[in-house]
């Protein structure tokens, strides 16, 4: 049976105060458990919730804001250290910051550089197993 519009509802006003939370305490820990307080659920339901929602489950969501917010950071302000804005933005030290960075599909954080339209890049030779 589908919620209804009311429930459907509160939910989305509850999972849009996460998600303004998630914005304004990026730089702190964000646990699953804080988060679901913040939207009054239990903590499995809330992981449910949100996924279904979102698109996207808690910690990910978490994990790709915070690199979104430091690769626009490492892009308005150069001069400033990488160790600086990985913790502005969360990150417990620059080496979780470059693990982090490193597996996402950018490059290292201290050579990144937003992709140009004008320069498409070089396309790769296909691996062969």
């Amino acid at each position: 049976m589908p919620p209804s519009a009311s429930t459907r509802t509160e939910y989305i006003a509850r999972i849009n105060r996460v998600l303004d939370y998630i914005d304004v305490h990026l730089d702190e820990a964000l646990p699953l458990e804080a988060l679901a307080r913040v939207a009054c659920f239990s903590p499995f339901h809330f992981h449910r919730i949100f996924g279904a929602m979102v698109g996207e489950a808690p910690t990910p969501y978490v994990k790709r804001v915070r690199l979104e917010k430091a690769a626009s950071l490492l892009l308005k302000n150069p001069e400033q250290s990488i160790t600086d804005i990985a913790l502005r933005c969360g990150f417990s030290s620059s080496a979780s910051f470059a693990r982090a960075f490193r597996a996402s599909p950018r490059t290292a954080a201290s050579g990144w550089t937003p992709p140009c339209p004008y320069h498409p890049a070089p396309r790769r030779a296909a691996r062969w197993a």
